[in-house]
């Protein structure tokens, strides 16, 4: 069963849709990072250590979906490269 160039296309059209997805949230999440650790003055947060726990899980989750942001756009080209690789294939 051979997949046609039209399929790869509309799958790498659906991933791009999620990669920029997934950027959005990504960029999100570092926004949340730079903000909280540029705003770090020790005011009403305790310790200097509390917020330093704080400011590192914020940037173990903001990693998580820029690998993620990163796999699915690479993954895009793969299907549009396939797509283009089938029709030249074809003709």
């Amino acid at each position: 069963m051979t997949i046609d160039s039209d399929q790869f296309r509309r799958d790498g059209h659906r991933i791009e849709k999620w990669s920029v997805g997934w950027m959005l949230l990504s960029l999100a999440m570092w926004a949340w990072f730079g903000y909280r650790w540029l705003t770090n003055d020790d005011q009403g947060f305790g310790r200097q250590g509390d917020d330093s726990h704080a400011l590192v899980g914020i940037l173990a989750l903001a990693v998580i979906p820029t690998i993620i942001a990163a796999a699915t756009t690479v993954y895009a080209q793969v299907m549009f490269r396939m797509a283009r690789q089938k029709e030249s294939a074809v003709r």
